[in-house]
């Protein structure tokens, strides 16, 4: 039976590295959730995130020695913040969807129109 040598990875002489994209995904991650609630914009930079994330994390299971703890724990908040905001981008162009559904594409410069038919939701 073989034990897991770390040591064998990486010489101990050498310092840890932070993760290459552990800021890009934190940055990523707050900007989608910035971005989640203009018309669904935020779904972009969150799937950048969270692809970027999974390289990182895999990196990270393959050598956790060769890398700072600091960074990976920026790495699991800017996923946490993806995750968030691509839920919320979804919800958010869903509720796109069910208004241009309910008043119609027709009406949606016809400001009675719209008040008539938000009125209607609330009768």
């Amino acid at each position: 039976m073989t034990e897991n040598n770390y040591s064998e990875q990486q010489p101990l002489n050498q310092p840890q590295i932070a993760l290459p994209n552990a800021t890009a995904v934190l940055v990523l991650g707050i900007v989608s959730i910035l971005l989640c609630c203009c018309y669904g914009g935020g779904l972009v930079t969150s799937i950048i995130a969270l692809v970027l994330a999974g390289k990182d994390t895999n990196r990270y299971i393959a050598n956790p020695t060769m890398y700072t703890l600091g960074s990976y724990s920026n790495l699991k908040a800017g996923k946490i913040c993806a995750i968030i905001a691509l839920v919320l981008s979804l919800m958010t162009i869903a509720f796109y969807i069910w208004f241009i559904m309910l008043v119609g594409m027709e009406n949606m410069n016809n400001p009675e129109a719209v008040r008539e038919a938000m009125e209607g939701l609330f009768k």
